[in-house]
């Protein structure tokens, strides 16, 4: 519940200030209009995704992932940003994964490159870049290609790190959710089998509606955050904030933390700020966020060590900053 503590206040405040005492309706109707234009479009996506990530969690191992990435360092980290053009898993699912992958003795800088790339260049993503910025396809492109580079540099640079001392209590993980997880999933793989495609079917709409629903909270927050800064802050105020060299970023950089939007979802978020922001501010924020936000942080802490978390961060957010101001040069 406390999620929604922010945003419930945001909107009593906005509302008490510019309907009951001004008196002004037509704050509400910007605001709402904003809010549900944003949803309508990025509903779907976020629907699809939800049964795609239930369909590989269900039935992609991770030791198949575990298999098919090379044990060679460079080649590993290569092969674990590609996969994200065959797995079109969000950013809320990769923690567990790149979890139980280490766990399967995968390096860890294979693992944590898996995570930052795959919600990144997965087709799903792509797509709804697309579909937000149709008009001005150079995003997709800055996206996809920025956002590739800054996982490789970011695994490359986590290789240097000794892996086995930045993971937490890795035996009791493997037992609670490694073996434990593998068990279930290969009864209930065996037990959807004799049962047949109807609980094949009802088994993904299980996990899809789970990740719907987690997906979704965030999803909400994040629109209503974003709509209420639209329709309250001067244009003015914003696009001078939102043109500044380093703020821009840096806002970017935050904003894509706390809100913790899905990665299926946030180009139609970074969109709605296309007016006000940079490109390059844009694209920081559509780099940054599906690497590491504050829900994928806390499922982190579960694994990893504070202080790697933290370096992780930082460098996620260098990676992003740098990319976002490459572009502001082009441009400006």
């Amino acid at each position: 519940m406390t999620l929604y503590v922010i945003p419930a206040i945001a909107l009593a405040i906005v509302l008490v200030k510019n309907v009951f005492l001004t008196g002004s309706i037509a704050f509400v109707q910007r605001l709402a209009v904003t809010i549900l234009a944003i949803t309508v479009e990025a509903l779907p996506f976020l629907l699809i995704g939800s049964v795609l990530s239930a369909i590989i969690h269900l039935y992609v191992s991770e030791e198949f992932i575990a298999r098919i990435i090379p044990r060679n360092s460079a080649l590993g980290v290569f092969a674990a940003s590609v996969l994200g053009i065959a797995l079109p898993v969000c950013d809320c699912a990769t923690v567990p994964i790149v979890r139980r992958l280490v766990n399967k003795g995968v390096p860890l800088h294979v693992a944590i490159t898996f995570m930052l790339a795959v919600p990144m260049i997965n087709p799903l993503v792509v797509f709804s870049t697309w579909f937000a910025f149709y008009q001005y396809p150079e995003y997709i492109l800055y996206r996809i290609g920025f956002g590739f580079v800054s996982a490789i540099a970011v695994g490359m640079t986590v290789s240097f790190f000794d892996g086995a001392k930045q993971v937490r209590m890795i035996q009791s993980l493997e037992q609670s959710h490694g073996h434990s997880h593998d068990h279930e999933h290969h009864h209930e793989h065996h037990h959807h089998a004799r049962q047949g495609i109807v609980s094949h079917l009802l088994g993904v709409a299980e996990h899809a509606a789970e990740d719907f629903y987690d997906m979704g909270r965030y999803f909400v927050v994040g629109v209503i955050l974003s709509a209420i800064v639209q329709t309250v802050v001067p244009h003015g105020s914003l696009y001078a904030l939102g043109h500044s060299p380093l703020l821009s970023l840096l806002v970017m950089v935050a904003a894509a933390f706390l809100l913790s939007v899905c990665s299926q979802a946030d180009a139609f978020i970074a969109r709605a700020f296309m007016n006000q922001f940079s490109q390059g501010a844009l694209i920081t924020f559509l780099i940054f966020g599906p690497m590491i936000d504050l829900k994928n942080t806390l499922m982190l802490s579960s694994a990893f060590r504070t202080r790697f978390i933290l370096i992780l961060i930082l460098l996620i957010a260098a990676a992003s900053m740098i990319s976002g101001y490459v572009i502001n040069l082009r441009i400006l």
